[in-house]
């Protein structure tokens, strides 16, 4: 693999996540790198292209990750397998790769069977999105104030890891540190069983006899609770048959408290006007009070401007940021320039080693 030397991001598959991550990126004032995009739908590609999420559209993987310092793939879970075991020989030493699948610990195994030794892969799953998937309704708020969870691999290093996070920052988003295994147990819960639920209501009430009547009255509740039901089915089937066990766990659960539910109602009174009522508190409280941050051990959060200007410009950019608080002046640029020369050698020396 040879070093890229003016790395430029590819994002594969150029839907509403990849798309939205592409025009975020674009609108950010003196950018220094491209944006290639490529996705095995050609029309969603050309399309994100007319959009302007990307700056050059590609035909074939190994053109778009060619010399790529940053790698997104946003495409479902099982294409995420594929891509990795068929894109690790056109990866460039140093390369950064990232995703947004909604399961982590099938997609960690996978980086770490099929991604090669001294390319960097940090899971990532923005909790952003719409029942939509294509391109036409790409919009980088979506990940304004979200969620965006970050597993990096055992071997990341550390500045690459700086790297997505600045990416997160820069779209507006909240980095969170999770463990994969732990991730999916989470997402299961709060995102994959909102999808089960919404189907099986869907199921429900279209199967019945009374269909026809029942979607006469069907308003806002109805359209809300489903919503998720009309959403890509590749890639829900994707994230069920990769996170079987802790859907299930969670669908039991849901049985059991039904079951309470169901058990409220029959009882009737303050019984149920207690579920009820406590119910709403504890939703009204999160919705008031929501957290954004998880209190984790390790190197301070970088900002965006940091870590971005630190891929894009090099290693060099911290040691530049701080002699430059030191106040140095014109008279020094040729000191300066000869201790970041250096630095970035050593830099390199240690990658070798």
């Amino acid at each position: 693999m040879a070093r890229a030397e003016s790395p430029h991001i590819a994002i594969i598959g150029t839907g509403l996540i990849g798309a939205s991550i592409g025009i975020g990126l674009r609108n950010q004032k003196d950018r220094k790198f491209q944006i290639v995009g490529a996705d095995r739908d050609r029309g969603a590609a050309k399309q994100a292209k007319k959009l302007g999420a990307i700056d050059r559209e590609v035909g074939s993987l190994e053109e778009a990750v060619n010399g790529a310092g940053l790698v997104i793939l946003a495409v479902p879970v099982l294409a995420a397998k594929h891509i990795m075991r068929e894109m690790g020989g056109y990866l460039s030493e140093g390369a950064i790769v990232t995703d947004t699948c909604s399961t982590k610990g099938d997609v960690m195994d996978w980086a770490e069977e099929y991604l090669p030794r001294g390319v960097d892969f940090i899971g990532g799953h923005p909790m952003a999105g719409k029942e939509t998937s294509g391109p036409g309704d790409a919009d980088p708020s979506i990940f304004r104030d979200a969620t965006w969870a970050i597993t990096p691999s055992a071997r990341a290093r550390e500045r690459s890891v700086s790297t997505v996070l600045g990416l997160i920052e820069t779209l507006g988003a909240h980095p969170v540190h999770v463990d994969a295994r732990e991730h999916d147990t989470w997402a299961a819960a709060v995102s994959h069983m909102p999808l089960m639920l919404s189907v099986t209501l869907f199921r429900l009430v279209r199967d019945s006899k009374g269909w026809e009547d029942a979607s006469l009255l069907a308003g806002p509740g109805f359209r809300d609770l489903t919503r998720l039901a009309s959403g890509d089915p590749t890639m829900a089937g994707d994230i069920v048959s990769t996170n079987k066990e802790a859907v299930l766990h969670w669908l039991r659960r849901f049985q059991e408290e039904l079951a309470n539910v169901e058990s409220a109602i029959e009882t009737g009174g303050e019984a149920l006007r207690s579920l009820l009522a406590s119910t709403q508190l504890d939703r009204d409280a999160w919705i008031l009070n929501p957290r954004t941050e998880r209190t984790v051990e390790g190197t301070p959060l970088p900002s965006a401007q940091d870590t971005m200007a630190q891929f894009f410009v090099g290693s060099g950019y911290t040691r530049l940021k701080e002699l430059s608080s030191r106040g140095f002046g014109i008279a020094d640029e040729d000191r300066l320039k000869r201790e970041l020369g250096q630095v970035d050698r050593d830099d390199e020396d240690r990658d070798r080693r």
